[in-house]
């Protein structure tokens, strides 16, 4: 990395590199990194939808021209310029999800200012070098590569010819839950992995290490969360049964209704909130077990298995018909008939939540025994259909590019 000192990094930075796909590149940094903005603008560089800015179509003596604007543009501007001899990091990311099994895509997130690249410590499941490097070095940008559930992390390390690939939590937890906050101290979390910046190799690493572990521990926290969930619904059934009796005569009838059915809608409430602990992860795990089926047999011979996963489905059929029905019916409602429609709905759904309460402690040993292992099954990446990630001869805008350097 080389920096023309035509002002300071801190305050405004523009990076340059070159990437097989969009020739030259830059993106900005610094706390005034919009005075980067408008000197590449102004030096012809057009701002693409990631952040990043590119000289689109340009031809070699264009390309040279720009640059030399750049350079001047940026004094003007009061910012400095940082030349990467790296591969632009979105190419990298772009051949890595090629290599991964499914249907991966990447995309550029710049971080402008440091507090940027903090944000991903919300939610990044990592307690290795990745979110240490988060903290205390300077990032200027990542990749994130999706399969629209999974999410990863890639940064390049600094200092070093290597990179760092780590984990989200899965998009479909409610990542701002107070209760998935504290979700990357879990001793199972797929930690961070150090891969050499080259695609083949890193996609290999992805495949054999991280995503076995990632699954491990995603069908791991999943079960957590529905036995956390199911311990609190039977304490909330457990108190209202502690205090039904003294609510009705000795023939079971209320002693007073209004009482009797404030209670009973708090009770439903209290269970319906664990439920939908269920309704969000019962699905996931459900397909687990049902494909490790007959790896579980251990804990429950296979047809009462089978019956008990029948069953789960069931509610959880139940539980997403009251969803969809309760929200077709609340969108117009005011406070008190929106109150008055929840507790139907969770009145409707007993039944089920009742089900669900009695059936998920064998449910629960059945998931338990049918993590996923945090070893690779999956084959290696077949390094013939890897493409080269660097041109063999330099292109126009690698040579600009050069010559920048040398400048």
């Amino acid at each position: 990395m080389t920096q023309s000192q035509t002002g300071s990094a801190d305050s405004a930075c523009i990076y340059l590199c070159y990437s097989a796909s969009r020739g030259v590149t830059a993106f900005t940094g610094g706390k005034n990194y919009r005075w980067a903005g408008t000197a590449l603008h102004k030096a012809g560089f057009v701002r693409l939808s990631d952040g990043t800015y590119s000289l689109a179509q340009a031809t070699s003596d264009a390309t040279r021209e720009a640059l030399l604007d750049l350079t001047r543009l940026a004094r003007t501007h009061r910012t400095a310029i940082t030349t990467l001899e790296r591969p632009f990091l979105g190419d990298v990311a772009a051949r890595v999800a090629q290599h991964l099994p499914g249907d991966w895509s990447s995309e550029i997130v710049v971080h402008c200012v440091p507090v940027w690249q903090q944000d991903h410590l919300d939610w990044l499941w990592d307690q290795g070098a990745l979110s240490q490097t988060l903290i205390t070095k300077r990032v200027p940008y990542a990749a994130l590569l999706t399969n629209g559930t999974d999410e990863l992390l890639m940064i390049e390390r600094p200092g070093h010819e290597q990179l760092l690939i780590g984990a989200y939590l899965p998009t479909d937890f409610n990542r701002r839950s107070p209760d998935n906050r504290h979700f990357s101290k879990t001793p199972y979390a797929p930690n961070s992995i150090c891969v050499p910046a080259q695609p083949l190799p890193a996609a290999h690493a992805v495949i054999t290490e991280l995503l076995p572990r990632y699954a491990h521990a995603v069908h791991r926290l999943r079960t957590e969360r529905v036995a956390d969930a199911l311990s609190a619904g039977q304490r909330a059934l457990d108190a209202w049964d502690a205090v039904s009796d003294s609510l009705a005569d000795e023939q079971g009838w209320p002693l007073d209704d209004e009482t009797y059915g404030l209670r009973a809608q708090r009770r439903d409430a209290e269970v319906w909130d664990q439920f939908e602990v269920f309704l969000d992860h019962g699905p996931a795990l459900i397909g687990t077990v049902t494909k490790h089926l007959d790896e579980v047999t251990d804990q429950i011979p296979r047809g009462p298995a089978e019956q008990l996963l029948g069953a789960m489905r069931g509610v959880l059929e139940r539980g997403r018909d009251a969803i969809a029905s309760w929200r077709e019916n609340v969108s117009q409602l005011g406070d008190q008939a929106f109150d008055d429609a929840v507790a139907e709905r969770n009145a409707d759904v007993w039944d089920a939540m009742v089900t669900w309460l009695a059936r998920s402690p064998d449910f629960i040993k059945l998931a338990r025994s049918a993590a996923p292992s945090p070893a690779s099954s999956i084959p290696a990446p077949d390094a013939s259909q890897s493409p080269a990630l660097n041109p063999a001869a330099p292109t126009a805008a690698r040579t600009a590019l050069t010559t920048r350097r040398g400048h």
